[in-house]
């Protein structure tokens, strides 16, 4: 091989491993990170969260090369603060708690769930005992209610602005309401009869029902709401350009049999993750001023 063949050849195969470094998830500068915060904003106790959570965990562990530590918020501000405070960079927030995080913490959606049912939407449930004399949301008035966050979009924004559609005001017309932190709690409350009426997302009420923690028996629905953006994945904006892209291919290119392991954190009609686009939450931020709900 004459010499200026032997140079080009080198070339190639320099610019060729070039080229696959910086497509692939092996191009993470390991001295910029070796480990990704990963958050979950709250759903059911904190325990439960973290065994849902762990095949997620170990996926992207494998996928991207590096450690992956878990934190889950008391509440749903708590997982936007420590975002805003550069504790975590990888979060699914719900949809109410990603604007808030889009505003204050530098948050960027980036992949959505997709529902063999609802597509990118989610669906809000209120629910009463079922022995109760609720049939209808103007039936609330004088009882007892309790809500989920006020940073949870089914668990108060969509239901609070069902009832101001309905002509009743929860700060006035309601004996009284609670935020008791969690989908699985408000359920517990209808259900103990601590509480005469509650919201609840309706992908955690059939994942209730699924696990045998909520008895369609003992409960009763009686308002759904319209469909509304669901939760994205988002990741702090000012994160490794070379992290979030090994993020997004180990996302957008998850093998059957690790969606399969994650549905208790995806939900049991995900199908796929498709891209998000922040626009598709203005309709959340207008519901948001039309019931005087300071973002």
């Amino acid at each position: 091989m004459n010499r200026k063949l032997a140079i080009l050849l080198a070339l190639v195969l320099l610019l060729g491993a070039f080229l696959t470094v910086g497509c692939s998830p092996d191009s993470i500068d390991e001295d910029e990170k070796t480990v990704l915060r990963l958050g979950a904003v709250p759903g059911e106790e904190e325990q439960k969260r973290r065994d849902q959570y762990q095949p997620f965990v170990e996926y992207l562990e494998r996928e991207l090369g590096v450690e992956v530590e878990l934190f889950v918020g008391s509440d749903y501000t708590a997982t936007v603060e420590a975002m805003r405070s550069n504790k975590i960079d990888l979060v699914w927030y719900g949809p109410l708690s990603y604007l808030l995080a889009a505003d204050i913490a530098d948050a960027e959606a980036f992949a959505l769930s997709y529902d063999s049912e609802l597509g990118v939407f989610y669906e809000s449930y209120i629910i009463v005992h079922a022995d109760s004399d609720i049939y209808e949301i103007a039936d609330l008035k004088g009882k007892t209610f309790a809500f989920v966050d006020p940073a949870s979009t089914g668990g108060h924004l969509i239901p609070r602005h069902q009832m101001v559609d309905a002509g009743l005001d929860p700060d006035a017309d309601l004996e009284s309401m609670v935020f008791v932190g969690g989908h699985d709690a408000c359920a517990e409350a209808v259900k103990n009869k601590h509480v005469d009426g509650a919201a609840i997302v309706r992908h955690m009420f059939e994942r209730g029902v699924e696990a045998e923690r909520i008895d369609e028996e003992e409960l009763r629905i009686i308002a759904v709401s319209d469909p509304f953006p669901g939760g994205p994945l988002a990741y702090r904006r000012s994160l490794d350009e070379g992290l979030k892209e090994a993020i997004r291919h180990a996302i957008f290119n998850m093998p059957d049999e690790d969606v399969q392991a994650n549905l208790e954190v995806f939900g049991s009609r995900h199908l796929r993750f498709e891209e998000a686009d922040d626009a598709l939450f203005d309709t959340l931020r207008e519901a948001s001023k039309l019931i005087d709900l300071d973002l």
